[in-house]
């Protein structure tokens, strides 16, 4: 070993270098750790802009029942100010993990009741809280169906862009952003369809909706959910009544 060390010392020859790693490490010029986060994140199917808009988005509720940020915010506190997201939110989450982790390790009869009540929450045991998730459904619903029959008056106007928006508003009796929003749709290089885009401007105006592979599913899945909730009106019964301050439903047929 000694002779081939002297050998390699004095021959001139520089050492092999060493294999460089996979991904760069973190705080490193070449590329941030945030950034080989991403790609990372990206290489594998992960969603992270929607994951991380979520989070901001409930880290923005939780910002206004708690302004002390370094606070620790009680459970039962986190999930009231998010009954109907609150696992999007990167502090519950870790709450919820150490609840779970003192209550297999050590028994503990407090956590076991604070996750008691996240379940509840997550099944919706209360009739009020089943009652308000199945309301919100159907006013995400009824709101899909009224920006589908926008869009399709915005596909049958002609001339100025002005003269559409006044147009849809009179055809689809909707507001004027809905109607902007579809005449540029309509306008755009790519629109996409329709179904789709109507899915996600509703889902950004704060409404949840079930989330499947495509956006046609998650419209699926929340049509589903208010056909089959006891809470709501459902589809096609004659007795049947929306729930109350809803606006009455018009039979729409189904996007394009």
């Amino acid at each position: 070993m000694s002779s081939v060390r002297a050998e390699t010392r004095w021959s001139g020859a520089a050492p092999a270098p060493a294999p460089s790693p996979r991904f760069a490490p973190a705080g490193s010029e070449a590329e941030p750790a945030g950034q080989d986060v991403l790609r990372r994140a990206e290489a594998l199917g992960i969603p992270w802009q929607r994951i991380l808009a979520d989070e901001i988005l409930a880290e923005q509720s939780l910002r206004r029942v708690a302004p002390d940020a370094s606070a620790e915010l009680p459970l039962s506190a986190a999930t009231s100010a998010l009954p109907l997201s609150f696992l999007r939110s990167w502090r519950v989450r870790d709450r919820i993990h150490n609840l779970s982790c003192e209550a297999r390790s050590a028994c503990s009869p407090a956590a076991i009741r604070e996750l008691r009540v996240v379940s509840r929450r997550l099944i919706g045991a209360r009739e009020r809280e089943g009652r308000a998730l199945a309301t919100h459904f159907w006013f995400a619903y009824q709101r899909v169906l009224l920006l589908g029959r926008v869009c399709r008056a915005a596909a049958r106007c002609h001339g100025a862009t002005a003269e559409r928006i006044a147009e849809v508003c009179a055809s689809a009796r909707c507001g004027f952003d809905d109607a902007a929003w579809a005449v540029c749709l309509e306008e755009s290089p790519r629109p996409g369809h329709r179904l789709d885009a109507a899915v996600r401007k509703v889902r950004d105006e704060g409404f949840l909706i079930p989330r499947e592979r495509t956006e046609a599913r998650s419209f699926a899945a929340l049509r589903k959910a208010v056909r089959r909730s006891p809470h709501v009106a459902r589809w096609g019964r004659r007795r049947a009544r929306p729930p109350v301050g809803a606006p009455a439903r018009v039979p729409v047929p189904p996007l394009s």
